[in-house]
């Protein structure tokens, strides 16, 4: 099934619910993560992906949530005896993506996350045009400096993820009229939302990178009361999007914790 998984919905916030804002896309074969920050290596392997599983990472901008979980997760492709990977990497991001990628090198060491049966390849993308696997995505500049948004289309519907990103003129033109919108409502007061909302006017407009909760039924009828003909939703960690022939959401993941029958006992 073609799919959206919402991976993480938070910030740089320590919160249990809610892991770094980050997006899976699981299109036919095709697997595509949307930044990786605090706790989506862990979120990747408990949904039962494998190392070979995942061929594509982009990455929004540099900010430590939305990058860190790249040094476990390429630390385990190198050294984990239980899922060695054997397929190529490839990264994708604006300009100093390789920068990023060396220093973690240097701090780690390149044998620490690497190994010569698979490559990493890095793919610094300055335009708005994008090729990730044959499929051709818009990688469009939004304020603050240095981030991208990932716009695409999949069978017939307009998909598209902000990262971090204030409002602003053009992330209003980057979500006008798209079919599913994931975004920063982080950074926006609810003012901001309904704006939002109501001038790029998306079928379905998910909140995420999710500092506050937000009451979506209040912001829902203001916009709605200024012209707003989509819905918006407060966003989830493990909430899903059916992307078939329409796009609408989908019973979340439960991910079951396995239960340690032999607690230790500390008899100090």
């Amino acid at each position: 099934m073609d799919r959206l998984v919402l991976l993480g919905t938070g910030t740089c916030r320590l919160m249990e619910s809610r892991r770094a804002s980050s997006v899976l896309l699981e299109l036919g074969e095709r697997r595509i993560v949307y930044d990786m920050g605090r706790g989506i290596a862990d979120r990747l392997a408990s949904l039962g992906l494998r190392q070979d599983d995942l061929c594509h990472v982009v990455i929004s901008h540099f900010h430590p949530d939305h990058v860190s979980d790249l040094v476990p997760f390429l630390h385990a492709a190198a050294w984990s005896p239980s899922d060695p990977r054997s397929l190529d990497l490839h990264l994708y991001g604006p300009p100093g993506l390789g920068e990023l990628v060396c220093g973690m090198q240097r701090i780690y060491g390149v044998a620490a996350l690497g190994q010569s049966s698979w490559a990493l390849h890095v793919h610094e993308q300055e335009g708005p045009a994008l090729r990730i696997d044959g499929l051709d995505a818009e990688f469009v500049h939004l304020p603050p400096a240095g981030n991208r948004g990932l716009r695409l289309r999949h069978n017939g519907h307009c998909i598209a993820l902000t990262g971090d990103s204030n409002f602003h003129a053009d992330e209003v033109a980057f979500l006008r009229d798209v079919d599913l919108a994931i975004f920063d409502s982080g950074h926006l007061t609810d003012d901001e939302i309904v704006e939002l909302a109501v001038r790029s006017n998306p079928r379905r407009l998910v909140c995420s990178h999710v500092y506050r909760e937000l009451d979506v039924t209040a912001l829902q009828a203001r916009a709605v009361a200024r012209g707003f003909t989509g819905r918006l939703f407060m966003g989830q960690d493990l909430e899903v999007w059916s992307l078939g022939p329409s796009v609408e959401p989908a019973a979340p993941i439960v991910v079951e914790m396995p239960v340690d029958t032999e607690m230790p006992v500390d008899t100090e």
